[in-house]
Formats: structure tokens, C-alpha cells, sequence
């Protein structure tokens, strides 16, 4: 008598396929939700004097600094994933603003190291506390019910973009 258990490979390939139609409702959803978050992100200001006039690159950029040791503009634009000559140019006018210093490395002269400010903390501070409210009010939208199934998509949604 044959063995009637559905093989686990040929079911998973069934599922991971998808057609057209849910991938054109996949790509027209994914699209909503980026307009949304663009859309969120321009209402209102941000509380600090500051903190509405940074760029969400700019404040990605300074977050990236914050969590390195004498990090060099090469090695922050790398983490940004943006050109040095766009970091560089991000840099000055984040300086210009007081947010951010550059000097030479002690290590290599040919290097830039730069640091965030007190004014730099202080904005990314209330950036950080600004986006702490907009998750929690996106969070307490969401069906209590819901909110394993909405966690576990974004994990695996972060996973999938981390892949490609």
C-alpha cells in the first residue's frame, strides 16, 4: 500500500509559488503601505527645533555614528549605503546645523572620523521619542488578536528583504 502523506517539498513549492493575482495584490498593497509611511512621515513636526529639519537619510546616518567607535566617513556611507560623497556632503550639513563634527584620525591622516554633537544627540533623542509614539499608535490600531500574525509578518518580511 503506498505511502498517502503529502510530500512536505512539493507542498511548500504549492505554497511559496503565488499567482498572478496575489502577486499584483501583494505589489499594490506593499505599494500603499510605502505611500502611507511616506505619506505619516511628512504630517506635522517633530516637537524639536531640530529634528524637522534633518533628512530621514541624515538621522539613519547619525544613528549609524552613535553605534561605531571613531567611525570614518567611508565606513558610515558604507553602513548607510549611500556614496562617501553623499555622506560627506550629508556630514556638512549636518556640521553646519551643529549636530556633527569631523576631524583627521589620529590612526590615518587621510581619514575623516566623525562624531554627533550634544545638539545632534538632542535631536536624534527626540526623533527616537517622535517615532516611539507613531509605533505605538500604529501599534494600538492594530487588533490585539492581530498582533502576533502582524509581528510574525514583519519578521518574515524582514528576512525576505535581507535576502534579496
Amino acid at each position: 500500500m503506498p505511502d498517502e502523506t503529502p510530500d512536505p517539498c512539493s507542498e511548500q513549492q504549492v505554497h511559496t509559488q503565488p499567482n498572478a493575482l496575489e502577486l499584483e495584490e501583494f505589489q499594490r498593497v506593499w505599494t500603499e503601505l510605502i505611500n502611507a509611511a511616506l505619506h505619516a512621515r511628512s504630517r506635522g513636526g517633530h516637537g524639536h527645533r531640530g529634528a524637522e529639519e534633518i533628512t530621514l537619510t541624515q538621522s539613519l546616518l547619525m544613528e549609524a555614528v552613535r553605534g561605531m567607535d571613531n567611525p570614518s566617513v567611508g565606513a558610515v556611507a558604507h553602513i548607510v549605503g549611500v556614496s562617501s560623497p553623499s555622506a560627506t556632503r550629508m556630514i556638512q550639513q549636518l556640521e553646519r546645523k551643529g549636530m556633527m563634527a569631523r576631524r583627521r584620525s589620529e590612526r590615518d591622516e587621510r581619514s575623516t572620523v566623525v562624531t554627533i554633537t550634544e545638539e545632534g544627540e538632542n535631536v536624534l533623542a527626540e526623533r527616537r521619542k517622535y517615532m516611539e509614539r507613531k509605533q505605538r499608535q500604529v501599534f494600538d490600531a492594530i487588533r490585539p488578536s492581530l498582533r502576533p500574525v502582524v509581528l510574525d509578518v514583519l519578521r518574515d518580511l524582514r528576512a525576505a528583504i535581507d535576502d534579496t
